[in-house]
């Protein structure tokens, strides 16, 4: 292994030097059909372990060429039909072939794929908007899903938190979940004054459905969006390896020779020991960063109708951070942090006899504990321990059958939820501990009213032990079909869930906070490569969780958050060129919290820009990526500042930049690719907010400036295959790349 990787290195540096092609070119051209005879127009065409290919056209016919070797395995796929492998052998013809693929239903798509914002269920041909390895070849995501995400439209970069804050929603109002079981805790924890990376990496899935506006019945728990996470399929047999400054991780799939079972484990340790070259003077790491993680996915197919999935993860994560306290100002606080966390899920899927009904079984368990150790430098003695436990169970029943041109979704699902919080040096602050049983049933139907039209009626109902109250959330949208390549959506819908301000502010809720959404969305896709959207939103809330002077809290709080999402990806316009724009004006108002009235909340930017460019250049074979966002200011709290209002100050704008380079190789069985990016390329300082002390001095509350830990961050990894070529996942772009 060591002879193979170290000659695998060698060839690379060699490529790297001279990037000339030296296979001959072969030209392959045919036709893809359905199993009617009927052309797929927009299927993709291309050889396993190559960059060549190419989508079909409207009549299905393809032709492209390639430098592949024979045997050539000519992979098919599409959305909404199964994929298909064809063998091309030396002397088979390479002219003329027909291939016919079976069509799937929409709970066994492996097509990789990422909704900007939900159109309504069972719109499976409105959702390709993103590929999820975007996330290696966005400079601004440094190879993390929730940060790469954060270039899309609807989602604001706060700078110093984690989470995805849609459309004027806080953080924890979005969900995650995957394979419909919720994922409590999505990010790390114990990072100040910056976002926490995903515990999930990106690798573990093959769909990715995000939704910035409203979702189907079929899914509850969340206000304001949802994440959907599809769990990846089976793969052959191989072992990866990646490297960088930060981590190390490796791994490896075993595919029983019956193609019925797989499992696939990887492993990594991560050190922030490089960090500390790019950090700031005011930051400090004064003790161990390091985070162990493993995690096991596996899929079994006992019978051709059923599907077993599973996947396992742990997270074990040492912290440490010193941060500047306001009074006195050369004094910083220090912190220490051990986290562990712990999710398990399973997934069995059933296709009954005749195939228009499949059932869904799925459970899952997390389970994280923290601590955090609070220690004043020059105060020694000053001290104090967090504790958290946190408890997260699903198990969920539901599903899918098809009558004729109808679609049905129906099911049940039971959540327990439990949380701990105590301070070791004070056990008579620790908080009531929070339980929640909560039971929910639903069911959702969608039906076509004309060939141009379609519709989508859903009603959930939940019941919470914690709040004592049943609650029915519909949900209705319809489509309409303006032409082959646009459509125009209207959907609207009830949402609840009870605000997670547990361990950040000590609330046991009382209530369900409520939101009803409002969504018209435009639609144009001319082609596979190009789709533009349009959409304007509105979202009333009630019920928000208000704190009084005194710290009683109550659900007296109202607000709102309208706007209007643009977003624009192309590929092709400019040969070689890919690009992908996006916009979102959000006005946004909320009673919550400290504030008496409704203000504009301290997470939220009226402006938000953000553009990506690709740029593939063939004589280097090399992928250049450059990445631009802006914001307008976000409001914050200034005690210094006689106001009736809480949030009484505002920031100045944002702007950043990053950029970053890709080269694939490939040297026998051994493919990978070489990434190196900068991020924050002008070295900008931006102000996330201000950390005021808890006592005047000389009537002025002293602060401190929050911004980025690090003004320049510079990252290089290595990926290495062994047995098959992911290439394709790693640099996954739309413009046509050619291998070398």
């Amino acid at each position: 292994m060591k002879r193979l990787i170290s000659r695998t290195l060698i060839w690379f540096l060699l490529i790297l030097c001279i990037p000339i092609s030296l296979a001959a070119q072969r030209q392959i051209a045919g036709t893809v059909t359905d199993t009617k005879g009927r052309p797929i127009v927009l299927a993709n065409v291309y050889p396993i372990n190559s960059f060549d290919g190419m989508a079909t056209d409207s009549l299905g016919r393809f032709r492209f060429t390639t430098s592949s070797t024979f045997p050539i395995r000519l992979v098919v796929s599409h959305i909404n039909y199964h994929s298909d492998t064809l063998t091309i052998r030396k002397g088979d013809p390479m002219e003329n072939i027909r291939i016919r693929l079976r069509e799937t239903d929409d709970y066994k798509l492996s097509e990789v794929v990422v909704s900007v914002s939900a159109f309504g269920v069972g719109g499976k041909q409105n959702k390709t908007v993103l590929n999820p390895m975007d996330v290696y070849t966005n400079p601004s995501g440094n190879g993390d899903l929730s940060m790469a995400l954060r270039q899309t439209p609807g989602l604001q970069d706060v700078g110093d938190r984690e989470g995805f804050f849609v459309r004027g929603g806080a953080s924890w109002e979005t969900a995650v979940t995957i394979e419909g079981i919720r994922v409590k805790r999505f990010f790390g924890k114990n990072r100040f004054d910056a976002p926490a990376r995903s515990r999930f990496e990106t690798g573990m899935f093959s769909g990715l459905s995000l939704s910035t506006g409203g979702y189907e019945a079929t899914e509850g728990g969340a206000l304001s969006g949802l994440l959907r996470l599809r769990l990846a399929g089976k793969s052959p047999s191989s072992v990866g390896i990646g490297i960088s400054p930060l981590f190390v991780n490796g791994g490896g799939g075993h595919l029983s020779r019956s193609n019925r079972f797989y499992i696939e484990q990887n492993a990594s340790v991560s050190d922030a020991a490089y960090i500390r070259l790019l950090l700031k003077p005011e930051y400090k790491l004064p003790g161990t960063n390091r985070s162990y993680a493993y995690n096991a996915r596996t899929i079994w197919n006992p019978t051709p109708r059923d599907e077993v999935k599973g996947l396992f993860l742990f997270v074990h994560d040492l912290s440490s951070s010193a941060l500047r306290i306001p009074s006195p100002a050369t004094a910083y606080m220090l912190y220490a942090g051990r986290n562990t966390y712990g999710f398990g899920m399973a997934v069995w899927r059933h296709d009954f006899e005749g195939g228009k009904t499949t059932s869904t079984l799925s459970a899952g368990y997390s389970e994280d504990h923290n601590r955090l150790h609070r220690q004043l430098e020059i105060e020694p003695d000053i001290e104090s321990t967090f504790r958290t436990v946190e408890r997260d169970a699903n198990i969920r029943l539901r599903f899918d059958s098809r009558i004729k041109a109808w679609r049905l979704s129906y099911g049940s699902d039971y959540t327990y939820s439990e949380a701990k919080s105590s301070v070791r040096e004070d056990k008579s602050s620790a908080l009531p501990t929070l339980r929640e049983h909560l039971v929910a049933a639903y069911a959702e139907a969608l039906f076509p009213l004309s060939n141009r039209i379609s519709a989508t009626a859903g009603l959930r109902a939940e019941y919470s032990g914690l709040t004592e109250s049943a609650i029915v959330l519909p949900r209705l949208s319809a489509t309409y079909k303006l032409s082959p390549s646009s459509r125009i959506t209207l959907d609207a819908g009830d949402y609840a869930a009870p605000g997670d301000y547990y361990l950040s502010h000590g609330i046991v809720p009382q209530k369900r906070e409520h939101s009803q959404q409002y969504n018209l969305t435009y639609e144009w896709r001319p082609s596979r490569t190009q789709v533009l959207r349009l959409q304007a939103y509105d979202k009333e809330y009630s019920r928000l969780t208000t704190l009084a002077p005194d710290g009683t809290a109550s659900n007296l709080g109202k607000g709102y958050a309208r706007g209007l999402d643009f977003f624009w990806k192309a590929s092709g316009l400019i040969r070689s060129f890919e690009h992908w724009f996006s916009y979102s004006y959000t006005d946004a108002r909320r009673q919550y919290l400290f504030s008496p009235d409704q203000e504009r909340p301290d997470f939220v930017a009226k402006h938000t820009l953000s553009t990506v460019l690709k740029y593939w250049c063939a004589p280097i074979s090399s992928l250049f990526n450059v990445s631009m966002s802006w914001r307008s200011g976000m409001t914050y709290h200034d005690p210094n500042i006689a106001s009736p209002a809480y949030l009484n100050a505002s920031l100045p704008a944002n702007f950043s930049m990053s950029a970053s380079y890709n080269y694939p190789f490939k040297y026998k069985k051994a493919g990978g690719v070489l990434v190196f990016s900068v991020h924050n390329l002008f070295n900008s300082d931006p102000t996330y907010g201000y950390r005021f002390g808890d006592k005047p001095i000389g009537g002025v509350y002293p602060s401190v400036r929050i911004s980025t830990p690090y003004r320049q961050f510079y990252m290089v990894g290595l990926f290495i295959n062994f047995g098959i070529d992911r290439r394709q996942e790693i640099m996954n772009t739309d413009i046509k790349i050619k291998s070398r």
